[in-house]
């Protein structure tokens, strides 16, 4: 840490106490909604006929973010990194404060919505930020820092997380499991998150970082890349797009799967996603030492292989203590090395046109979940959560796969952006 510049620090604790506010509420979104019926009920959308509201409102941010996305890289662009940090923190924070305040349809879906925004708005301008505020020597450890950060503190927040409802119900004679007491998370969260604006604002970006993310010489970058080797910036969206169409079939509804299959108490989801989190966290410190010896690619799809027996025995698993133990595994190997592929990403291109480069990524991570989440709820009603495991699996290992031919097999060689 001592290595680390003073606007790495501010960002880091940003991050933080961030991560902290939104995973107290995360592990409860499906579980208030199903509280508040909405897996009873459907919508007829065009097209697409009848679908379940709860599968609609797990993919309403994404299909958000990706309408978003021309604005949120010009306001990165106009505003620079620091204010589109603060922008994201408001915009989460009354996302939240949705569940909270005004859980009928309209209000709610529109609240829900808006978190999809302030997500993509942090991922453009936090890995640009940090390689700013970072040297060749230092970027590895402050790309596992943060990544191992926000994972260990997410398991933090959901440990607290999974005691709110509880105590709430306790103080406020509220039902357990009801949702109001979910509710009162969420507000809760909405508070935290409002508080990590505070490290923010001494938070000082130099002047040539604002003007080297112009939206002119971004998007010239940007368009000389996919012009003249599109490849050189395309090949880093393969991967996350096949991971996101595993992930977004199940990753959303991890906590409904223990709920429905164990019959798992709140507080004691909450403390098997914190152990998750905090041994994730953990892991992800020693990806610098997997890059010094293995390279990053490497890194990225040793983890990715190993991580996918593990998805299919925690859909197999008989017992919950089994189930969580292959949990704490499969979060640890599959989430560990991911901020080395963010940092070689951000390695290969241009100052320039990072953080579009890095909207990309992200929203190639996010493509799954237009639908994904969607055609999830649908399964589910039908077959179970079996056949979602296997599809996810199936997924994981395209992207491992992916990884390999692109940036490892021997011989093969990509021109840098």
């Amino acid at each position: 840490m001592s290595n680390l510049s003073q606007p790495a620090r501010l960002y880091l604790l940003h991050a933080a106490i961030l991560t902290f506010g939104i995973s107290i509420s995360e592990l409860f979104f499906n579980l208030t909604l199903v509280a508040l019926g909405y897996d009873r009920q459907t919508i007829r959308l065009p097209l697409l006929g009848e679908l379940s509201i709860l599968g609609v409102l797990n993919s309403l941010p994404v299909l958000a973010a990706a309408l978003s996305t021309p604005l949120i890289w010009w306001l990165v662009s106009r505003a620079g990194m620091r204010v589109s940090l603060l922008i994201a923190t408001v915009m989460t924070a009354f996302s939240l404060l949705s569940l909270a305040l005004w859980p009928t349809p309209l209000p709610l879906m529109l609240g829900i919505a808006l978190a999809g925004p302030a997500a993509l708005l942090f991922q453009i301008s936090a890995a640009p930020l940090m390689m700013q505020a970072s040297s060749a020597q230092s970027r590895d450890l402050l790309f596992s820092l943060s990544a191992g950060i926000e994972i260990g503190v997410a398991g933090l927040g959901s440990l607290v997380g999974g005691l709110l409802p509880g105590l709430a119900a306790h103080l406020l004679d509220l039902a357990p499991q009801s949702a109001e007491a979910y509710r009162v998370t969420f507000a809760v969260a909405a508070g935290v998150v409002l508080v990590s604006a505070l490290p923010l604002l001494p938070l000082r970006v130099s002047i040539a970082t604002d003007q080297a993310t112009s939206p002119l010489s971004s998007a010239d970058e940007l368009l000389h890349s996919l012009v003249v080797t599109p490849w050189a910036t395309l090949r880093f969206l393969v991967s996350p797009l096949l991971i996101s169409c595993g992930a977004a079939l199940l990753i959303p509804y991890l906590g409904l799967y223990f709920r429905l299959r164990y019959s798992t108490p709140d507080a004691i989801l909450g403390l098997i996603l914190a152990v998750i989190g905090v041994v994730t966290g953990l892991a992800t410190l020693l990806a610098p030492r997997l890059s010094s010896r293995f390279g990053k690619p490497g890194s990225v799809v040793i983890t990715q292989i190993l991580s996918i027996p593990c998805l299919l025995l925690l859909g197999l698993a008989p017992v919950l203590w089994m189930a969580a133990a292959v949990a704490v595994v499969r979060g640890a190997l599959m989430n560990m090395a991911s901020p080395l592929y963010q940092a070689h990403a951000m390695e290969q291109t241009p100052e320039a046109a990072r953080p579009l480069v890095i909207g990309l990524i992200g929203g190639a991570y996010s493509v799954g979940y237009i639908i994904g989440p969607t055609m999830s709820a649908e399964i589910q009603r039908s077959y179970g959560f079996s056949p979602i495991f296997a599809a996810t699996a199936a997924c994981y290992c395209l992207a491992a796969l992916a990884n390999y031919l692109i940036f490892i097999r021997p011989g093969g060689r990509v021109e840098d952006i």
